[in-house]
C-alpha cells in the first residue's frame, strides 16, 4: 500500500512538472481517499486550488488543519468555504462534525438541523441530529426528529424503531408500540409495560440462530419470568444467558433481583456486589459484600472479594484482615503465601513467620540460626583483638 502510494505521489509530481494541473489534483484526491491523513498531498492540493478554487483551497486546508488537531482553525476554514458556497452540503456537514469534535455539540445541533432543511433525504444528518440531542439529553427532541425521519423514509424501519426506543426510554410505552417493528424491542416495551402474556407471545413466535440473537432472547424470558414472580425459572434463563455470554453487570443484576423475589438476602447481596465490581465501582462493590458478610461471616468468597476489593482501593492492612480471615476459615495456602509475603516485606519478621515466610538463614543449623526478637551477641573475643590492634605502641 506504501508503495502504492508513492507511485501515485511521482504520477502526481510528474503531472505537475507537466503543467497538468487537473490530473495533478485529480491524484492528490486519489491518495486521500487512500490516506486521508496524507499531509504532502493536503499541502500540494492546497497550492494547486490557491489560484483555480477557492472554495476547495478552504476545504482542503480545513482538512490539513483536522490532521494537524487544530479545530478552531479547521472551523474558520470551513466557514470561509460556506461563505463562498452557503449550499454545499458537504461543507456544512464537515462543519457540524467540526463543532461537534471541538465539544460545541449546540451549534452542531444547529448546523445539523440546517442539513436536513436543504437536504431532507440525507439519512445521515437525522442519525447525527438524534444522537447529538440524546447526548444533550433532549430526548424530546431526538423523537422529533425521529418522527420527521420516519415520514421522510417510510420503508426505512430502523427509524421506526429509533422513534419506539426513544419512547421506550421516556416510559412512554403507548407510543413506543405505534412504531415498534423489531420483535426483540417490542417484547422490551410489552414487558416493562406489564403486558407479560402479549411478550410472551412474541417470544413465541422467536427462533433465534446466533449467540447474540439466543442471549438476547434468554434475557427476554428471564424478565418475563420475573414478572410472573416465577424467579427459579428466571435464574435459569439468566443461567443460560451467561452460558452463552459470560457474566456481566446485566446478568449479575438480573441474578441479585431474583435472588431478592426469592428472599435470599445473602444472594442478592453478593450478586449486587458482582454486578457493581463488573460496572468497575469498587467502592460500591465493597459496601454489598461487606452487607454480603454481615449476613455470613464464613463465604470464602465474598471474603476474597473483599480482600481483593480492598487491595485494588490500597487499605493494604483491611485487605489482610480479610486474607486472614480466609486462612483461619481452611488454611488456604493462596492466603497463606500472601500474607507471609506481605509481612515479610514490610519488615514484620514475626507475622511473617506465623504464616510460614522465614527470613533467609533462619533455619541454618548453626549459631546464626537466632530468633529474631533475640539481641544480637557480640564476638568477645574479636572485639579484644581489634582493641589491642589500635592501643599498641
Amino acid at each position: 500500500m506504501a508503495q502504492d502510494i508513492q507511485d501515485i505521489h511521482n504520477s502526481a509530481s510528474d503531472a505537475m512538472a507537466e503543467g497538468n494541473t487537473q490530473k495533478a489534483i485529480e491524484l492528490y484526491n486519489e491518495i486521500l481517499t487512500i490516506q486521508p491523513t496524507d499531509e504532502i498531498a493536503l499541502g500540494q492540493l492546497m497550492d494547486l486550488y490557491f489560484e483555480t478554487d477557492k472554495f476547495q483551497y478552504y476545504l482542503c486546508r480545513a482538512n490539513y488543519n483536522v490532521v494537524n488537531q487544530k479545530f478552531e482553525h479547521a472551523i474558520n476554514d470551513t466557514k470561509k468555504a460556506l461563505n463562498i458556497d452557503p449550499n454545499s452540503i458537504d461543507a456544512r456537514v464537515k462543519l457540524a462534525r467540526l463543532y461537534r469534535v471541538a465539544n460545541k455539540n449546540l451549534k452542531s445541533i444547529d448546523e445539523f438541523n440546517k442539513i436536513i432543511e436543504l437536504s431532507p433525504d440525507l439519512k445521515e444528518g437525522y442519525l447525527e441530529l438524534i444522537d447529538l440531542y440524546t447526548i444533550e439529553d433532549a430526548k424530546e427532541s431526538a423523537v422529533g426528529i425521529a418522527r420527521k425521519a420516519a415520514e421522510q423514509f417510510p420503508d426505512d424501519i430502523g427509524f421506526k424503531n429509533v422513534v419506539a426506543k426513544l419512547y421506550y426510554d421516556l416510559g412512554m410505552y403507548k407510543e413506543a408500540l405505534d412504531f415498534v417493528t423489531d420483535k426483540n424491542l417490542k417484547t422490551k416495551i410489552l414487558l416493562q409495560d406489564g403486558q407479560n402474556e402479549e411478550a410472551k407471545a412474541v417470544l413465541d413466535t422467536m427462533n433465534p440462530q446466533i449467540k447474540d440473537e439466543k442471549a438476547a432472547y434468554k434475557l427476554l424470558l428471564a424478565e418475563y419470568f420475573y414478572n410472573k414472580d416465577d424467579f427459579n425459572a428466571s435464574l435459569e434463563a439468566v443461567e443460560d444467558y451467561i452460558r452463552l455470554m459470560g457474566p456481566n453487570a446485566v446478568s449479575f443484576q438480573m441474578k441479585a433481583l431474583c435472588y431478592e423475589g426469592l428472599g435470599d438476602e445473602f444472594m442478592a447481596a453478593v450478586n449486587f456486589g458482582y454486578m457493581k465490581k463488573a460496572q468497575n465501582k469498587n467502592d460500591e462493590a465493597i459496601v454489598e459484600f461487606n452487607h454480603a458478610h454481615s449476613l455470613n461471616r464464613e463465604d470464602k468468597n465474598v471474603l476474597i472479594e473483599l480482600a481483593n476489593l480492598y487491595m485494588n482501593l490500597g487499605e493494604k492492612y483491611t485487605a489482610m484482615d480479610f486474607w486472614n480471615a480466609v486462612y483461619e476459615l481452611d488454611g488456604d495456602s493462596h492466603a497463606k503465601q500472601i500474607l507471609g509475603d506481605f509481612y515479610f516485606n514490610e519488615g514484620d519478621y514475626a507475622m511473617a513467620e506465623k504464616y510460614g515466610k522465614v527470613k533467609e538463614g533462619k533455619n541454618l543449623p548453626d549459631a546464626q540460626n537466632k530468633s529474631y526478637n533475640e539481641a544480637e551477641v557480640e564476638d568477645e573475643g574479636l572485639i579484644e583483638k581489634i582493641i589491642s590492634f589500635f592501643t599498641r605502641k
